[in-house]
């Protein structure tokens, strides 16, 4: 009994002590990204459905390529995100927003889900934090969309700049 009991330790003890064996890093050590950030740039405005985008206007459309609607500004901007934080510079570039001649613009974005599913808090038209359905972000691009009036989406689609 005495030397079953030291046994049922011992065997405890040793059971605890295992040595992982993997085949990982074989060659070496796998070098980090050295990356620090991704630098995005607009290049598509467009609808699922044709929608008559500008409704104040006095013609009446029916379209889905929307980019004539995007100000000049916006298409100048690159938008630099960085991989530790969710901070996302805004370069201006050579078109400024009027009234605002920042060269660069330091905004937040947020990533999430809720009960619609999963979402981008990201910035509109003025710089203004506004909050984005997400349809799909990798290292190339990211396409945000709101829900329109009737019944239309309305997609944007972000391309990585190299």
């Amino acid at each position: 009994m005495k030397y079953s009991l030291i046994l049922a330790f011992a065997l405890l003890a040793l059971a605890g002590c295992q040595k992982e064996l993997s085949f990982e890093n074989v060659n070496g050590p796998v070098e980090p990204s050295k990356e620090i950030s991704r630098k995005y740039q607009l290049r598509d405005f467009y609808s699922d459905i044709p929608v008559d985008f500008d409704e104040d206007d006095d013609t009446v459309k029916s379209e889905t390529e929307l980019w004539s609607y995007v100000k000049d500004y916006i298409k100048d901007d690159v938008d630099e995100f960085f991989n530790d934080s969710t901070l996302v510079r805004v370069f201006q570039n050579d078109i400024k927003m009027p009234g605002n001649d920042q060269p660069s613009m330091d905004k937040y974005y947020e990533v999430g889900n809720d009960v619609n599913g999963q979402y981008m808090t990201f910035i509109g038209p003025e710089y203004e934090p506004l909050k984005y359905r997400l349809q799909e972000f990798n290292d190339d691009y990211f396409i945000i969309y709101v829900n329109w009036r009737h019944g239309a989406t309305i997609y944007s689609r972000f391309e990585r700049i190299k």
